[in-house]
């Protein structure tokens, strides 16, 4: 799959699963937006949605997901995955 996320206002992301739904993508414009660029770290849960056989959105996964902006300075002293701690 792919996702394009406008990095500049996207929405703010559920803070649990169970808040994760459909409205997040079919009300739109009534929730709050966020920009990285601003707020440097966003975590929360997204829908993935996908149209029926009657064309009608459905959910069919959501995604936890945590994006942190960083410098080039800062992402070459902490490369991905060798940063993070070991899993329990």
């Amino acid at each position: 799959g792919a996702i394009e996320l406008d990095l500049n206002h996207f929405p703010r992301g559920a803070k649990t699963s169970k808040q994760c739904s459909l409205e997040m993508v079919t009300n739109e414009a009534e929730l709050p937006m966020v920009s990285i660029f601003k707020q440097k770290r966003v975590k929360g849960w997204w829908p993935f949605v996908a149209r029926d056989e009657n064309d009608e959105l459905e959910i069919t996964g959501k995604v936890e997901a945590e994006l942190h902006l960083l410098t080039a300075e800062e992402a070459e002293k902490s490369p991905a995955g060798l940063a993070r701690n070991e899993p329990d």
